[in-house]
């Protein structure tokens, strides 16, 4: 895995542990990872009286985890080093 790579994805990718802080004490999880629109309507809805909060805090991680991935291989790295990362 090239080390320029490696650096710009450990800039780009979503911390877990910050964004579920996030999530917990504000609700925000969607803009963190660039989902203003969903995020807005997240508020508007206030987390679907509570449904959409609960659906969400069973699906965080894996959302996390897709747009860590999607990141991955948007800055150009292969499957086998994505996998090495854990992802």
């Amino acid at each position: 895995m090239e080390t320029n790579k490696l650096l710009l994805y450990n800039e780009r990718r979503a911390n877990k542990s910050n964004i579920w802080l996030l999530f917990l004490f504000l609700g925000w999880s969607y803009g963190s990872m660039d989902q203003i629109f969903l995020q807005i309507i997240y508020y508007l809805t206030l987390g679907g009286l509570g449904v959409w909060t609960l659906y969400r805090l069973f699906t965080l991680n894996k959302a996390i985890r897709n747009y860590n991935k999607k990141i991955a291989k948007d800055i150009g790295m292969n499957e086998s080093d994505i996998s090495s990362l854990g992802l």
